[in-house]
């Protein structure tokens, strides 16, 4: 059993009118407008969930593709016991997602990114479509744990909810215990190396939480922007 707390926030920027983003932790799912810190912690048995979504912003829909790849998330994982069947499971909700795309013209296209940590009986795993990002995160020092599928800054190459038979999660086991940064673009796409650093040297967990969307509204907050610090203790 570990011991779990987690620090979350999402909400808009300063451009966009609604938040197309979400966060999810254990089985609690938020799509907050105002990006403000919420704590919540746990002792629990595994398995444990933390994601983050990023609905695309050009495309329909984009704030109820990442809440319903979010509760997705939440149906599934509990049979995700191996990086297989967590690989297949990413997959199953994307084309679930494609499908329900494609019922309505309202929803046509709608797409997402994510990004996650599952703490299971034997560690930990991580596991993103997408160009939402896991870290660890070590006296400061930041370790890019997800692998972006981009082409360049901005061009994605795959994404949840895709058209059938070309995406390829990214899916790898990590140690459990430590701290973990879990962020969208509207965070780590817009504040550089050194002021990512600069935050995550801080202790506590609500002051680098709040530090990092202080950073991201003075460079103007131009998206989303979501994160989860999520620190593992042992049991």
């Amino acid at each position: 059993m570990s011991r779990v707390k987690v620090t979350s926030l999402t909400g808009r920027g300063l451009v966009r009118s609604g938040n197309q983003d979400a966060v999810l932790a254990f089985d609690w799912i938020c799509q907050a407008a105002e990006p403000r810190v919420v704590e919540l912690a746990v002792d629990g048995p595994p398995p444990l969930l933390f994601a983050v979504a990023d609905g695309l912003g050009g495309h329909n829909a984009g704030d109820l593709a990442s809440r319903l790849a979010a509760g997705d998330l939440v149906a599934r994982h509990p049979g995700w016991d191996t990086a297989e069947a967590m690989h297949a499971g990413l997959i199953a909700i994307s084309e679930n997602l494609h499908h329900t795309a494609g019922r309505a013209p309202a929803t046509a296209g709608m797409r997402t990114t994510v990004a996650g940590l599952l703490l299971h009986g034997g560690g930990a795993r991580v596991f993103n479509v997408g160009d939402s990002r896991v870290y660890r995160i070590t006296d400061g020092y930041l370790e890019q744990l997800s692998v972006d599928h981009a082409s360049g800054r901005s061009m994605l190459t795959q994404a949840l909810g895709d058209a059938p038979g070309g995406l390829d999660p990214y899916v790898a086991d990590t140690p459990a215990e430590g701290r973990y940064l879990l962020c969208t673009d509207g965070v780590h796409g817009v504040l550089d190396d050194r002021v990512l650093r600069r935050s995550c040297r801080l202790d506590d967990a609500a002051k680098l939480a709040e530090a990092l969307r202080d950073e991201a509204y003075a460079e103007g907050a131009p998206d989303n922007l979501s994160l989860l610090v999520v620190d593992v203790a042992a049991g």
